[in-house]
């Protein structure tokens, strides 16, 4: 169960995730040896996770939409499998109203956008209809594991290309 001190603990880390265990508990009152003890229990138990939050843009993910599919009723779970593979995808949400899913997209340029929905949303057969949003500004969020997302890209996008290649051997 999660008390008062283990909240504390967590807003000051939330605050700055480099805070060592002297430095909160100096804070909180409390000696060293507690607030060990307790992030390590709040890690162990997997509510909260210490990780480097780095700014899409700066790692040159100029371009963060949001995009609602509306998908058959039917397919609904294998769009969700589908989607949550393509490395573009930041976040996928099983959502209520006029869209099915919701997802939070990241490309390098509007460029990029284009070609993943062109090629990665529109050949879902049982997608009815998307809407995105450009993102202009991020007033107030987080996003992390970011790096991994620029892996998987640049794999994915290797991976395209010697397929392209290879077809084009062929032809």
């Amino acid at each position: 169960m999660i008390d008062d001190t283990d909240l504390k603990i967590i807003e000051l880390l939330e605050e700055n995730g480099r805070y060592n265990y002297v430095a909160i508990a100096e804070k909180l009152g409390l000696v060293e040896g507690t607030i060990r003890k307790r992030v390590n229990r709040l890690i162990e138990s997997d509510v909260i996770k210490i990780a480097a939050t780095p700014d899409p843009r700066k790692l040159g993910l100029n371009i963060i939409a949001i995009m609602g599919l509306q998908v058959q009723v039917s397919a609904v779970q294998h769009v969700a499998q589908l989607l949550k593979e393509k490395p573009n995808i930041q976040w996928l949400g099983f959502v209520t109203g006029r869209f099915d899913l919701m997802t939070i997209v990241i490309a390098r340029s509007t460029e990029e956008l284009s070609r993943f929905i062109e090629h990665e949303i529109a050949s879902i057969p049982s997608i009815i209809r998307t809407e995105t949003f450009v993102n202009l500004t991020i007033i107030k969020g987080l996003f992390a594991h970011l790096s991994p997302l620029i892996r998987k890209i640049r794999k994915y996008e290797t991976e395209k290309t010697v397929t392209r290649k290879k077809r084009s051997k062929r032809t």
